[in-house]
C-alpha cells in the first residue's frame, strides 16, 4: 500500500446487491466538496483498475 492510500472501511452487500456508504467514506466525500444526503445518486467507475466512487 503507498503513503497516499487509506482503507476507508468495508460494507456488506446485502439483499440484492446493495449497500450503503460507510461514514469515513461520506466524510471523505464532502472533504472533497461532495456532501452526500439520503437519496443521491453514486457513481462506482473503474479507473486503472480501481473502483472509484463519485457523487453523479
Amino acid at each position: 500500500m503507498s503513503d497516499e492510500e487509506e482503507i476507508l472501511g468495508t460494507t456488506k452487500v446485502t439483499d440484492r446487491w446493495r449497500i450503503s456508504l460507510i461514514k469515513a467514506v461520506r466524510e471523505e466525500l464532502a472533504a472533497s466538496g461532495d456532501e452526500v444526503e439520503i437519496g443521491d445518486r453514486i457513481v462506482y467507475k473503474s479507473r486503472d483498475g480501481e473502483i472509484v466512487l463519485e457523487l453523479a
